[in-house]
C-alpha cells in the first residue's frame, strides 16, 4: 500500500484498537471495535468504527470528522482488519456503515486499495439481499471479509 496509515495501538485481551486522526481539526481518536455476533457463529464479527466519545470513552459512529485524512484513515482501518484476520483467520467480518454514504465511504476505500488487501482477504457485496464477490463500481449496502484460502 503507497500511503502510509495511522500507528495503530490495540488493547490488551480484546477486540479494541485505536489511533489519532490528525489534520485541520486538531488530533482526533479514533476507535475499531471488532463485535462478536454469536447468533450467526463463533467467527462472526461486526466492524464497529468511529470516534472515541470524550465523555463516556465509547464508541460513536455519528460524528462525521471531515479532518481532511479520510484516506489515511481508511488505510489504517483496512491494516486494523488485516491485523485482526491474522489473529483469527477464521473471523468473517461483516462491515456496513450507519448511513448509507457511510456505508459508500467504506466501498470506495475498498476499491482504492483493493490490488493491495485483495492479496490477503475476499470481500462479498451486499446487492439486493445477495451475498456477490466485491466488484468495483457496483454499489453494495454492506461486506463481508474474510481471509482468502490459499
Amino acid at each position: 500500500m503507497e500511503l502510509e496509515g495511522y500507528k495503530i495501538k490495540r488493547e490488551e485481551g480484546n477486540f479494541i484498537y485505536w489511533f489519532y486522526s490528525e489534520g485541520p481539526k486538531g488530533k482526533i481518536i479514533k476507535t475499531i471495535q471488532f463485535q462478536h455476533m454469536l447468533e450467526y457463529g463463533k467467527d462472526f464479527f461486526n466492524l464497529a468504527f468511529g470516534d472515541v466519545d470524550e465523555h463516556t470513552g465509547g464508541l460513536n459512529d455519528k460524528p462525521i470528522t471531515n479532518n481532511g485524512d479520510y484516506q489515511k484513515v481508511l488505510l489504517t482501518v483496512a491494516k486494523v482488519v488485516l491485523n485482526f484476520i491474522n489473529f483469527w483467520p477464521r473471523a468473517i467480518i461483516q462491515v456496513k456503515g450507519n448511513t448509507l454514504s457511510r456505508t459508500r465511504l467504506y466501498q470506495m476505500g475498498i476499491g482504492a486499495f483493493w490490488l493491495d488487501i485483495s492479496q490477503e482477504v475476499d470481500i462479498l457485496g451486499e446487492l439486493n439481499g445477495d451475498w456477490v464477490p466485491f466488484k468495483k463500481g457496483v454499489n453494495y449496502t454492506g461486506f463481508l471479509v474474510f481471509k482468502k484460502i490459499r
